[in-house]
């Protein structure tokens, strides 16, 4: 999946006032690779993500306080090869996702079936209007 971008007129390096974009970025989105090529540099993944169709993770605080947009990465573990890490994707900037693996909520459920923590949220009555919700669920799935 590729995804290019024009971006706003405002992305400008004050001293040139030439667009300040980003080389190519590649990474893994929910299993598939993914290269961005021209997003200005300072494109939250949230952004990037929600742009690709995967509207899960939502902006609510923009300062990573409420979790709507939670996102998991796979980083290195301590005790294992690799863990889940729940971040917020409207604190990370695109160029920072380079190399990376992550998932949206999409990614969870597979065939129709739910994943541990999707399942105890919904059984649990877990959610209440629903729009922070994905991110919840995937702060869950990170430590489950």
């Amino acid at each position: 999946m590729s995804a290019g971008h024009a971006g706003a007129d405002s992305d400008t390096n004050p001293k040139t006032h030439t667009p300040v974009r980003s080389s190519s970025i590649s990474f893994r989105l929910n299993g598939s690779a993914v290269r961005a090529e021209g997003w200005a540099i300072h494109t939250t993944l949230l952004d990037f993500v929600r742009s690709l169709g995967f509207t899960g993770a939502k902006e609510g605080c923009a300062e990573g306080e409420c979790g709507a947009c939670n996102v998991v990465c796979v980083r290195q573990g301590i005790d294992s090869p690799s863990q889940f890490q729940a971040v917020n994707s409207c604190l990370l900037l695109l160029p920072m996702a380079d190399g990376q693996e992550i998932y949206t909520v999409e990614a969870l459920a597979k065939n129709g079936s739910l994943t541990a923590a999707q399942q105890a949220l919904a059984e649990g009555g877990g959610s209440q209007c629903g729009y922070c919700t994905p991110g919840f669920v995937m702060s869950l799935f990170a430590e489950y």
